[in-house]
């Protein structure tokens, strides 16, 4: 199990491969500084930031919330409503990796070869 430590939007977060992140709205490219990396056995600690990590990710959505704020004062009919709507997206990792890392290859099923008879 590998993770890492990224900084992006001005917050920080740990990640894995498949980790969904609801964040400020972010452009594309998505640019994450990695802060820390561990990959099962040894970890990793940059200084501010390590360059040798790979990490992808997509935006998947992009929503917004409603905030309502409204102020009141008691005995003297005083009522003001404001509203504030945060934009957002929803990021999803696809693969965390170190660069030069050999990725895992799939499986290939073998297909059925037709075996020729040779006659003599």
């Amino acid at each position: 199990m590998n993770y890492a430590i990224v900084r992006f939007g001005g917050k920080q977060f740990k990640i894995e491969n498949g980790t969904v992140l609801n964040v400020e709205r972010q452009e594309s490219p998505i640019k994450m500084d990695v802060l820390a990396y561990f990959d099962g056995e040894t970890l990793e600690l940059g200084t501010p930031i390590l360059e040798n990590i790979d990490v992808k990710a997509e935006i998947t959505d992009e929503n917004t919330v409603k905030t309502r704020i409204g102020r009141y004062k008691s005995k003297s009919r005083y009522r003001k409503v404001n509203g504030h709507k945060q934009p957002f997206s929803v990021i999803k990792i696809q693969e965390l990796s170190k660069k030069g890392e050999s990725k895992p290859v799939k499986a290939v099923s073998k297909s059925k070869v037709k075996k020729e008879e040779v006659s003599k």
